[in-house]
């Protein structure tokens, strides 16, 4: 993983801002107050309305599954992930600010509606059943930040507030920066890469990361081996005394490259870059399949 940057620009949707942001906050409060929220809400919820973020939130993640740095548009479109499932956060089910692009496996198979917090849940809108429609009107504009114009909504800084007074195990690569809490251990003897805690307290972030973004799935540690061993590959090289300075200079060209975001796992050679070479295992004579 590795940290994200949302543009605010008017390329975002604009069902998210403005106008029919409040609009759809009112649909929200309306199902809210008729107890249309209180069973499943997959099946209330519009994923039209959702759906025009995916072209904004993959150019954010420079077209990359925003949990497992797998590149997703070349076999698959990916998926408007909810950070904050909607069967919780229903206020959120419509904001810009808890979205993100993942692919299906890590949205389907492993986040769908986890999601582990150390402290209690954020306070969402008190919706009573007595409230009018003009009454809601009045609340729809202010449960969630307006990506463009913070004097519309929700202060952006309150939201982000609430956020992390949850303490939320799984990363928000948004608002923290992945790289404080993971680490990479590559495992010679099994030809993978497995992510583990930059520290020991954050081993339950790992874990959380584990259940529920399958970072340390089989598929993905073994991708992340073969990227590990074009590194090391590029790392070595660069050591060989009798390189010509062109040659030098492509291969330093290429390791820049794989750091930048737009390069499958940037996070793990960001990370690789941190640590000593000599304190990498490496065996010249690795045969990898691919």
């Amino acid at each position: 993983m590795i940290p994200l940057t949302r543009e605010r620009t008017s390329t975002i949707s604009a069902n998210f801002r403005g106008a029919k942001r409040v609009a759809n906050n009112l649909e929200l409060l309306k199902l809210k107050r008729d107890g249309k929220l209180d069973a499943d809400v997959n099946k209330v919820l519009k994923s039209a309305t959702w759906k025009p973020a995916k072209k904004q939130l993959l150019k954010e993640s420079k077209n990359k599954c925003a949990y497992c740095e797998t590149p997703t548009t070349v076999v698959a479109y990916g998926d408007v992930e909810h950070f904050r499932p909607k069967s919780t956060y229903w206020w959120l089910a419509y904001c810009y600010e808890n979205y993100l692009a993942s692919c299906t496996v890590c949205n389907q198979l492993y986040k769908s509606d986890n999601f582990s917090i150390v402290n209690a849940v954020m306070d969402g809108p008190v919706v009573k059943s007595t409230d009018t429609d003009v009454q809601l009107s009045l609340m729809a504009a202010t449960i969630t930040p307006d990506p463009l114009n913070d004097a519309d909504g929700m202060p952006l800084a309150d939201l982000i507030d609430a956020m992390k007074g949850e303490f939320a195990l799984l990363i928000d690569p948004y608002i923290e920066d992945p790289a404080e809490y993971l680490a990479y251990n590559p495992i010679l003897a099994n030809k993978e890469m497995l992510v583990v805690a930059a520290k020991p307290e954050y081993a339950d972030v790992v874990k959380a990361c584990e259940d529920f973004f399958g970072i340390n799935r089989k598929e993905l540690m073994d991708l992340r081996f073969q990227h590990y061993c074009t590194y090391m590959t590029y790392k070595h090289t660069l050591q060989v005394a009798s390189l010509p300075q062109q040659v030098k200079n492509m291969i330093t060209h290429r390791l820049n490259e794989l750091q930048k975001g737009g390069s499958a796992y940037a996070g793990m050679i960001r990370y690789l870059e941190t640590v000593p070479l000599n304190n990498l295992p490496w065996d010249f004579n690795l045969e990898i399949s691919l």
